[in-house]
């Protein structure tokens, strides 16, 4: 469709589609969600399924996406259209008049009309029987005075020319002549289909009457035949057409009633679009019928890219959703309803954690309501353009308006329909201290799951994967990323199909779920973040850490330095007393560290992992003092306390287990699985949840923490509540995890102060939903320093520096027995939240001098690494070196990290091509951390140098280089690591521009 614009209209029209938010064309039901520099596009098709068009870089508004339905490629086994099993949907094509004829009079109306549509005016590839009811629909209209609408005699829509002459023949003088103002009535009901069908029960619309100039008695009846059927009454025509709903984004009504005149056109664009949004049709649109054929032909749903598709009804791909209804069926075929677009965003249902805007103005959201046209379910799907990013959130709600329950299977965030290309997906998978390891496949015909079905997210899989377009660079190509704001069983499910296009799916895992919807009820799924690059991997991972940083975790965090602790774990283990506490933080203290935590083994009868979880009082024997005396010698000596807590979790040998022992997660007169020689608590029961923040709450009154690490230990099995019947098993596990964010969003009210690192036997529930309630997340249980290099890599694929848990170990380290420098395990340290996991007491003078000027390094760094913007440079994956480097906003500083894993003697390495810096400045850069070790070219023996090894060096020390940003870049730094496992750093700082 094309429509002629002046220049001044068109320069206007360009400059209101530069600005991000969400657009919506009435004309071609198109609905556009403008990023910061790029566009993701869907409409609402003929049949009022939602048909997704697009999703990459800014395109012109000028350029009509229909023609991307040419792009559908129907087979011969693709069902196409669908029809309803009652007499109310199967109405608006006229079959509802069946009950009330002979038949006799059937079978003659079937011979007159078949010969009838076998006339030239049939000339659309349409099934004779079809044409002949759609006629005699027509004719049925025609003899009870209600005109064509706009259908033409093939079934379609009739042109604009034809519309016009249709309703000329159709009225009187006084008709044609009468205001052609438009009320349109908005509210939560569906809406009416453009060919006169009912998307609705008639019993749920509402009328508006508007003065035609009929006489009353005119009125009457046309109300007892068609006004309790229609959304919209038209001055000029009595004709049944229809347009699909439009919003003004910020405005809760419809339509204005008294329209500008068509001569203030270009200025009625303007007011229509305001806050970045084409909600409103403009007056030359109210003129036209809007709803008009738009699809080149009619092709079933499994030949279409949807945005949400529905099990059963000719979509036999991976489904987006599936419930039950009572009489066991579970068709629910959805059409669209209505929608509304507004300023900011909104938060999901309390606790359940999601993004958040700061100001309105970053965001505008889509609500776009689709509903089942026999059962009245609505869906409801929320899509949010954030401004300043190329990120898209998105999350489902169902609603059930039924006098009855209805159980959902299944129910993912999102669907995301690609067009055919060559697919591979990256995700982050791995073990127990091997965590998110960066795993890229590509995708072949048939489905590929990455789930959790352990009650959280998982060391095993993370929720999270990126499609590329061919193999994935770190710095170009197309980039189409899915990040779930959730932390228990999940599903990413990727499904090339045979056509070579590809569905992914992403949400709560269905698998062992259901959930009974009573009447009147909403269920909501959690946040999916779209993110989209085409500067590759790097460009993803970059929006994702400034977006997470400002939009996810407590703001009170954002831009606070944690301070540098140590952990009693790896130290002391269980054996923790008073005594042995206060001399490790007298040591901390003189080693530069500020925060001292009290690990595992300080409560109830806990000196294993057999007993003492669930009561949570200081052991007395190992605390005389409890956790107050020990909190105040502490704090005395200048530093912070903090403690470590297990609360979801209780032993069989605890005094809460025997209290309550139908508290935890079990199967009646069933044995219980135990993990780590503990339970489950099940959080789903309120009277636990209770409990729990009673407890901690009572902790944290007691004394003056101001650091918790909440771990959890185990993952979930036997998963039965005694608090819910038999039917409503299937929601525990979402439940119990609703539960856990309920205990998280209590606490963290009560106590803002109290920095949260949560952990889950290290990085087992490293995930968007934690972070909402905590900061920083221990990222392994692994503090080996090059296994953390690829652990650390991993995890800054989708997760800020900031947010992950990184300390400095012992050597040789306790989960590897590697030993490495303390030059580069504390650089690997540094890229995280820093701390140490090590017994200092046993530190020589000049170990605790080391120490001291390494903290010293990190404060004075923290600020860059920890808020500035990431480049990897080197890929631990495919290398045998990993390398990063972190630039500030105004990109005159940087610092550089390498560490290298594996080296294969007398191989050099490529030379490291720097990044995210200017290319007209000039820079100096400096190796801030030389080595200690250099190789004798006579012996070929690594040996120690005290007085400092550096990358480039003279006999008088290191050197010192000037160079271009654009030097640094495309020609690239020499680099030579001396041994495996060593390290470096430099400096990056612009002093010049470039003469």
């Amino acid at each position: 469709m094309y429509t002629h614009k002046s220049p001044r209209f068109r320069c206007q029209e360009a400059i209101i589609q530069s600005s991000p938010g969400i657009y919506y064309d009435s004309l071609t039901r198109t609905f556009r969600l403008r990023c910061k520099n790029s566009v993701y596009a869907f409409r609402v098709d003929d049949s009022r399924n939602l048909e997704h068009l697009y999703w990459g870089s800014s395109i012109p508004l000028e350029d009509d996406l229909l023609f991307l339905g040419f792009g559908n490629n129907p087979t011969p086994f693709d069902p196409k259209g669908y029809i309803g099993d009652s007499w109310e949907s199967l109405n608006p094509l006229g079959f509802a008049d069946l009950k009330h004829l002979d038949p006799d009079e059937v079978a003659e109306k079937w011979k007159t009309y078949t010969v009838e549509a076998q006339t030239p005016r049939a000339t659309e590839p349409r099934r004779l029987e079809n044409a002949s009811w759609r006629l005699w629909n027509m004719d049925k209209l025609k003899r009870t005075g209600s005109t064509s609408s706009g259908v033409d005699q093939h079934g379609g829509y009739a042109s604009d020319e034809k519309e016009q002459s249709t309703d000329k023949a159709s009225h009187d003088d006084s008709h044609v002549k009468s205001s052609s103002s438009l009320e349109v009535v908005y509210d939560d009901e569906p809406w009416s289909g453009g060919d006169g069908s009912e998307v609705s029960s008639p019993s749920h619309f509402r009328t508006d009457s508007v003065d035609t100039g009929h006489s009353s008695s005119e009125k009457e009846e046309e109300s007892s035949e068609s006004i309790g059927k229609r959304r919209f009454s038209s001055r000029k025509s009595l004709s049944t057409w229809k347009r699909s709903p439009s919003l003004r984004r910020g405005e809760g009504g419809g339509l204005d009633k008294n329209l500008p005149s068509l001569e203030n056109l270009e200025d009625e664009f303007l007011s229509c679009s305001r806050f970045g949004s084409f909600a409103s049709p403009t007056p030359r649109q109210q003129q036209q019928n809007v709803w008009i054929n738009l699809d080149p032909e009619i092709v079933g749903k499994n030949t279409k890219l949807l945005e949400y598709s529905d099990r059963g009804t000719g979509d036999y791909r991976s489904c987006s959703f599936e419930m039950e209804y009572s009489d066991g069926t579970t068709l629910s075929p959805l059409v669209y309803s209505s929608h509304r677009i507004f300023p900011g965003k909104l938060a999901p249902p309390y606790p359940l954690p999601g993004l958040y805007v700061n100001f309105d103005s970053e965001a505008t959201t889509l609500e776009l309501t689709m509903i089942d046209p026999l059962t009245k379910v609505a869906v409801v799907l929320y899509y949010t353009a954030f401004h300043e990013y190329d990120v898209i959130v998105r999350r489902t709600l169902f609603r059930n308006h039924l006098d009855e329950s209805l159980i959902i299977r299944r129910c993912f965030s999102c669907t995301q329909d690609f067009d055919t290309d060559d697919f591979y997906l990256t995700q982050l998978s791995g073990s127990w201290a091997r965590e998110r390891q960066m795993v890229t496949k590509k995708l072949c015909q048939g489905i590929s799951l990455v789930e959790s079905t352990r009650g959280a997210s998982s060391h095993q899989h993370n929720p999270f994967g990126v499609i590329t377009i061919g193999t994935p660079k770190e710095d170009q190509g197309e980039a189409f990323a899915l990040s779930l704001v959730y932390s228990g069983n999940f599903r990413l499910e990727s499904e090339l199909v045979e056509s070579g296009r590809l569905r992914v799916n992403m949400g709560i895992n269905p698998q062992q779920f259901s959930w009974d919807l009573g009447p009147g009820e909403e269920f909501s799924t959690p946040e999916v973040v779209l993110c989209y690059s085409d500067k590759g991997l790097g460009g993803i991972s970059q929006q994702y850490h400034r977006l997470y940083r400002y939009h996810l975790i407590p703001p009170m965090w954002r831009h606070k330095v944690c301070p540098v602790l140590i952990n009693t774990w790896e130290a002391m283990y269980f054996n923790v007393t008073h005594e042995a506490v206060v001399e490790l933080a007298k040591r901390a203290k003189e080693c530069g560290i500020e925060l001292v935590v009290l690990d595992d083994g300080w409560f109830g009868n806990r000196n294993n992992t057999r007993s003492g979880l669930g009561d949570w009082k200081a052991n007395r024997t190992k605390f005389p003092f409890g956790l107050e005396g020990l909190c105040r010698e502490i704090n005395e000596l200048g530093l912070r306390f903090g403690i470590w807590i297990e609360p979801e979790m209780v032993n069989i040998e605890s005094e809460l287990y025997h209290k309550h022992p139908d508290w935890c997660l079990h199967i009646p007169r069933r044995a219980r699985t135990t993990g780590r020689n503990q339970l489950v608590l099940d959080f789903s029961q309120e009277a636990v949840r209770n409990h729990v923040i009673e407890e901690v709450s009572s902790i944290l009154s007691s004394c003056h923490i101001e650091y918790v690490k909440w771990d959890m230990n185990r993952h979930l099995t036997e998963v039965f509540s005694q608090a819910f019947p038999p039917e409503r098993q299937g929601e525990i596990a979402h439940r119990h995890i609703l539960g856990v964010y309920e205990a998280f969003a209590r606490i963290t009210s009560a106590f803002p102060h109290v920095l949260i690192e949560s952990c889950s036997g290290g990085g087992g529930r490293f995930d968007p939903g934690m972070l909402y309630y905590s900061p920083q997340i221990w990222c392994s249980d692994n503090t080996d320093a090059l296994s953390r290099v690829q652990i650390q890599y991993g995890t800054s694929l989708v997760y800020p520096v900031c947010s992950m848990g990184s300390h400095v170990s012992s050597i040789p380290n306790h989960q590897t027995l590697r030993s490495t420098t303390m030059k580069t395990r504390t650089l690997v340290a540094m890229c995280g939240s820093f701390g140490y996991e090590m017994d200092v007491r046993q530190l020589s003078r000049e170990e605790v001098e080391e120490i001291k000027s390494y903290v010293e390094l990190r404060n004075e760094y923290a600020p860059l690494i920890l808020f500035g913007t990431m480049y990897r440079l080197w890929n631990p994956f495919s290398s045998d070196s990993g390398a990063w480097m972190f630039v500030n906003d105004e990109k005159t500083e940087a610092i550089v990290i390498a560490v290298n894993l594996n080296r294969p003697i007398g191989l050099q390495l490529p030379r490291m091509h720097l990044c995210g810096i200017q290319e007209d400045w000039v820079y100096l850069v400096e190796e801030l951390c030389p080595g200690k070790r250099r190789t004798n070219v006579s012996t070929g023996a690594i040996e120690t140098d005290p007085s400092g090894v550096f990358q480039w060096s003279t006999k008088t020390g290191g050197v010192t280089l000037k160079l271009s940003g654009r030097t640094l870049m495309k020609v690239g730094l020499p680099v030579k690591f001396i041994f495996e496992g060593d390290s470096l750093l430099f400096s990056v700082r612009a002093v010049s521009l470039l003469s």
